[in-house]
């Protein structure tokens, strides 16, 4: 499946906060056979997350992935934004006003909030697109929602990271490892003696033209006279053993051509 994720909230742009989801996103969905072609940010705008929304379905993916913008307040716009972006105008939805309602009664129970009855802005987060499943936020207040319009599933969870984490292993992991049985992924390792990473260029395209199934990437691990390239190589399949070879092959290519750094650099 190829997947965009969009990290949505202006804290983001300013350098306030850092986006970490979208790094757990794309480890995670990785290891479940998805190709993620893009991670993207934007402001708290209802007509760029439109816009962003709109242009991952263009552009053919299957999965779109946002984090952010689930809140009670004004600028909280994600759930209106995937309504105008799929044509699937926003509905109270009894469920998720459930959840909602039940998260708060819990959190006044414990003193973490004053009052836990519904307000216009704690129900603000169980309008949702209809034919949306709203998907139990264990940590925080905001449910994630589930929606699948067209060919394309939108899975919109919350910004903060406990959060998202929570609702990703709970309740998005595990349906779309069930839609992908078989799914294959695995990686490998290896710090070379190489110095120059410009030297190894042609190494690595032979690399890509010998086995394509395997996707290979140099960096540096450190510079000047101690410097050391470490290679990444990827490979996606259906039959585990399969794969591994693939990478079994890559990894001995790089290391008869290469070299292999000790354990401590």
């Amino acid at each position: 499946m190829l997947t965009v994720i969009l990290a949505i909230g202006r804290e983001i742009l300013r350098g306030r906060v850092q986006d970490t989801n979208s790094w757990t996103l794309a480890r995670r969905l990785t290891g479940l056979g998805h190709e993620v072609v893009r991670i993207a940010a934007c402001d708290d705008d209802l007509v760029a997350i439109v816009r962003e929304v709109r242009r991952a379905a263009e552009d053919g993916a299957t999965l779109v992935v946002t984090t952010g913008g689930l809140g009670p307040t004004d600028d909280d716009r994600t759930l209106q934004a995937l309504a105008d972006a799929t044509d699937c105008p926003l509905a109270l939805h009894p469920e998720a006003r459930d959840l909602v309602a039940e998260r708060y009664e819990a959190l006044a129970r414990t003193g973490a909030v004053a009052d836990g009855g519904m307000t216009a802005p704690r129900e603000k987060m169980a309008w949702i697109p209809v034919g949306a499943a709203p998907l139990p936020n264990p940590v925080g207040a905001a449910p994630g929602i589930w929606l699948e319009a067209g060919p394309t599933i939108y899975v919109a969870l919350p910004g903060v990271p406990a959060e998202m984490r929570a609702i990703l292993e709970h309740a998005v992991a595990p349906v779309l490892a069930a839609r992908a049985p078989g799914a294959v992924y695995a990686e490998r390792r290896i710090v070379t003696r190489a110095r120059d990473e410009s030297a190894i260029a042609p190494l690595l395209r032979r690399l890509g033209q010998e086995l394509p199934q395997v996707y290979a990437k140099s960096r540096p691990t450190r510079f000047g006279s101690e410097a050391r390239l470490e290679v990444f190589a990827s490979a996606w399949g259906k039959d585990r053993d399969e794969v591994e070879a693939r990478l079994a092959r890559a990894v001995a290519l790089l290391r008869e051509a290469l070299g292999e750094a000790p354990a401590d650099g």
